[in-house]
């Protein structure tokens, strides 16, 4: 505090800590929406933190940078990020941040359709994080692991995992962390097909990403609100939905984000029997996931498609498609997917 004003006095960073600076500036333009700010920030706490002694910060920074190019749909960049944190905590002994690194290094793997190395890695980064007390990671992974169990088709399992995740983020009053897992739990129960319980915990997820300017979630959240409105004959709705969430991914530059927002569009296309269109639409989805290197979107946009070409009627169209989706669903152990589009193409064998 200066004495002859009364004013508290904050003396500028010196050299040592200038990444502090660099790195409140990112996570703030990252909330913001500013992507490309955010990226050159992270770059600036990085390149300042190589210069310090703060090898956990920089651990902290790189994976952190790497959350922002996994959103945007750079999996390749995220995941030399996310190795080169694992390598900086590791060398340190810094246990929680090896066990953030294998948890993001774990969410490479889901995305590329890999579900039993993801397993594997989420179990190793939920050990060290169990044994160091974190319990807020260990909800970050337990959620993770839900995400998983969803995709085998083991529902149960799904919901016990987001159970226990969302109650250790309440008690940490964690509203970010919170808001993915009511995202989650809207979509599951969607499936389950309790619409009521999950337009529940998607209005509750929407309210707490706009309360914090979260555009991310609020775009994730609305997405799984247009295929809920979709599912229930609410087109125009849906239709509302689904092109607000893809103007917030074009804002922030999210490919696989407005990837999955016109995969659902192209799905209202086709509920409207406008099938050109909906071809066309997943031809650009196509295109903007292609470098993300989600596998399962890949797969799901395969299965659209096809059925659009179904629907005009193109049957052996529609299953060269399907058998292309087939392929991926089973290498990653997708059960309810394979399923169906085995009963798809079961549908149009013979002609």
């Amino acid at each position: 505090m200066d004495a002859a004003s009364g004013v508290t006095v904050i003396p500028p960073p010196n050299a040592n800590r200038a990444w502090l600076v660099h790195l409140e500036r990112a996570r703030g333009a990252k909330r913001s929406g500013d992507m490309s700010g955010a990226d050159a920030a992270f770059d600036a706490a990085i390149t300042a933190l190589g210069r310090s002694e703060d090898v956990c910060t920089l651990a902290v920074a790189l994976r952190q940078k790497g959350n922002l190019k996994l959103h945007l749909g750079e999996t390749a960049a995220a995941e030399a990020l996310y190795e080169r944190s694992h390598a900086v905590a590791e060398a340190v002994g810094y246990d929680e941040g090896v066990a953030h690194a294998l948890n993001c290094l774990a969410s490479i793997a889901q995305r590329r359709g890999d579900l039993a190395a993801a397993e594997a890695t989420y179990d190793a980064a939920a050990a060290i994080a169990e044994r160091t007390g974190e319990q807020r990671l260990l909800g970050m992974i337990r959620q993770n692991l839900g995400i998983l169990a969803s995709l085998r088709g083991d529902r149960d399992a799904a919901l016990e995992c987001y159970a226990r995740s969302i109650e250790a983020f309440e008690a940490a009053g964690d509203e970010e962390k919170t808001s993915w897992v009511l995202n989650n739990l809207g979509k599951l129960h969607g499936e389950r097909g309790d619409t009521g319980t999950a337009d529940g915990c998607l209005s509750r997820a929407l309210a707490i990403a706009r309360s914090r300017g979260d555009g991310l979630v609020e775009g994730v959240v609305l997405q799984n609100r247009a295929e809920l409105f979709v599912n229930t004959g609410r087109l125009a709705e849906a239709l509302e939905c689904c092109d607000r969430s893809s103007e917030l991914a074009r804002e922030r530059g999210d490919r696989l984000r407005q990837a999955e927002a016109l995969k659902l569009r192209a799905r209202i296309h086709r509920e409207r029997r406008e099938y050109d269109v909906a071809i066309a639409t997943i031809e650009r989805a196509r295109v903007l996931a292609s470098p993300t290197e989600d596998a399962i979107l890949a797969a799901e946009l395969l299965c659209e498609l096809g059925e659009a070409w179904r629907l005009r009627g193109e049957r052996e169209v529609a299953g060269a498609f399907w058998a292309q989706a087939l392929e991926t669903f089973s290498r990653a152990g997708a059960s309810p997917a394979v399923q169906a589009t085995t009963s798809r193409l079961q549908s149009v064998a013979g002609g």
